[in-house]
This record gives C-alpha cells, structure tokens and sequence, in this order.
C-alpha cells in the first residue's frame, strides 16, 4: 500500500526550472565539479524523458568511498564530484546540501548502495566534528530502491523490460563496475561521467516502465 501511496503522491505538474536553478547555484567548495546536461530525446534507452507531471529523482552514486553524484530530475542530469580523494569531505557536504533543496522530490536508486553511503557520509563527517546538525534529515531520508531482487543487475533489469534492444546508450565501462574506482585512480573523469549516465538513462527507464507502471493509481 506504501507503494501505491508514493506513486499517487508523485503527480503533478512542478516547475522544474526552480529546482533546476538551485542544484546549480549550491554552494560547493572550488575542488567539486560541477556538470549540467540536458538529455535529447535520442540519447534516451527506448524511452521519453521523465515527465514533468512527477516529482521524481534518480541518484547514482559512484566509488567507494564516494566520489561522483549523478542526479537527474526530468530531462537534465547534474553531476557533482571531485578529482582527488582528499577533498571526499567537501564533495559529501555538497551532496548534503544538493539533498536539501531537492528534499521533497521522491529519490529513486538502482539498490540500496546510495542510501547506505548516504548515512555513512552523515556519520563520518559527524566524527570529523564538521557541523551536519541541518542535515539530520538525512538519517531518514527515503531512497526507493527499484531493483527487483538484491542481486539483479543493471543490464538484467535492462533487459527483462527491453530485451530486443541493443541499445545500451554506449556504456563506456560495460556495465562493469569494479572498474570504477580504477578510473578514478587514473583521473580517467570523462569515461565515468559517461558511465554514471548511462546508470541514470536505464535507471530512469526502469522507473517508468517497472516501479511506476506496477505502482501508478
């Protein structure tokens, strides 16, 4: 019944370009990158852009610890991380902060990874004795896992709702996600933005034509 509640919840038209306007304008340390895309329709999976009549967001996380945050809400994806592992602290707080302004948007994820990190990122910074006092919202914050089962895959989930497709929106890490933390390594940006993406692009894909079509009043 939860479920069913969320999704009838989620209706409504909203002006995206206020929330838009704000997840550019955090306030972020100069160490954090900051990228804006806005998705055309022919880079979408066999799909439509996430509709502006839901008030809805897809996190992606990437690394562990964490390093990059994709976000997409509608048509654009907003992508925030950093480029050395000792400035962790201050991609986290601008994460938080990013979570703030977009907090009455439903969150959705491709498993439990992004929430997880998410109170590990509060907790740390709490004993690094940095101030997260207006970020407790956090210790419950909602992130909607749309993964059928623990152990299903990106591509398997892909796949089980689009199976004649080989359109996988040219994923340049192949879906392999060990490979991540690697790249990072090698300051290798631009194939895991690419990467992070296309997370983003199936994960969009498979809230619309799975969680919200079993789910929608």
């Amino acid at each position: 019944m939860q479920k069913w509640n969320l999704a009838h919840r989620i209706k409504g038209y909203h002006d995206f370009s206020l929330v838009n306007g704000d997840l550019e304008k955090v306030e972020r340390d100069s160490h954090v990158k900051f990228i804006k895309k806005i998705i055309s329709e022919e880079e979408y999976p066999s799909s439509h852009p996430l509709s502006n009549d839901m008030k809805i967001a897809i996190i992606d996380f990437e690394g562990s610890p964490v390093f990059m945050c994709g976000i997409m809400i509608h048509n654009t994806i907003f992508t925030y991380f950093i480029e050395n592992p000792s400035d962790n602290n201050e991609l986290f707080l601008t994460i938080f902060r990013v979570l703030k302004k977009a907090k009455d948007f439903s969150f959705f994820a491709f498993s439990d990874y992004e929430r997880i990190e998410l109170l590990k990122m509060f907790r740390y910074l709490q004993v690094q004795g940095y101030k997260v006092s207006e970020f407790r919202f956090l210790k419950e914050f909602p992130i909607i896992n749309i993964q059928k089962t623990k152990f299903e895959s990106l591509t398997e989930a892909f796949y089980s709702i689009n199976p004649n497709s080989a359109k996988m929106t040219g994923d340049s890490l192949f879906r392999n996600n060990k490979l991540v933390d690697q790249l990072f390594a090698a300051k290798k940006f631009e194939e895991i933005i690419s990467h992070n993406r296309n997370c983003l692009l199936i994960e969009s894909l498979l809230f619309q034509k799975r969680w919200y079509k079993n789910y929608k009043i």
